[in-house]
């Protein structure tokens, strides 16, 4: 939990930061970090970093501002766990209570910054309503897929997300 500790208000930062954007500029800010984020996790992964707590902790305060700024970032966050030494089921159980903490952190400013609507809240709750057994669904598929499958899958769709949101980004500012 040193991590969110580290993170907490560097996510808020990120987070209000958010909230400060046009449409477009958040769809532009996503969309970077998502394409970003797949060059990223190769370099990392490729690099074998490995960090110890000081270095964890700073890496928590610049994940902090990129998580609450924007969606995409789990991928710094992963690096981080995995270069700071927790494997397998570690790695996922921490990186759950880590987006747990954040998550409520950034809803907590959106919420005070008047950005959550009856609308939004709604979407957000069928959203998660159908995530979970969607959830349940992909693992069954995970499992009897090659790593190097699902992770090419994976790449092509961040990168596509992240491409369709900086076109609508440039549409909005372009019209």
């Amino acid at each position: 939990m040193d991590v969110l500790a580290c993170a907490a208000l560097t996510t808020a930062l990120g987070a209000y930061g958010y909230t400060r954007l046009t449409n477009a500029g958040a769809a532009l800010v996503i969309g970077t970090m998502l394409i970003l984020s797949v060059p990223l996790r190769r370099v990392l992964r490729r690099r074998e970093l490995r960090i110890g707590d000081t270095g964890l902790a700073a890496g928590s305060v610049g994940y902090g501002v990129l998580v609450g700024g924007t969606s995409g970032s789990g991928v710094i966050l992963l690096s981080l766990l995995v270069a700071a030494g927790l494997e397998g089921a570690a790695v996922i159980a921490t990186d759950a209570m880590i987006s747990l903490g954040t998550g409520l952190i950034k809803i907590s400013v959106f919420g005070l910054a008047g950005a959550v609507t009856a609308q939004v809240l709604a979407f957000a709750l069928l959203v998660g309503a159908i995530a979970i057994p969607g959830a349940f669904l992909a693992k069954a598929f995970v499992e009897r897929m090659p790593i190097h499958i699902h992770t090419a899958i994976l790449d092509v769709a961040v990168i596509t997300g992240g491409l369709v949101m900086i076109s609508a980004a440039a549409r909005q500012l372009v019209a």
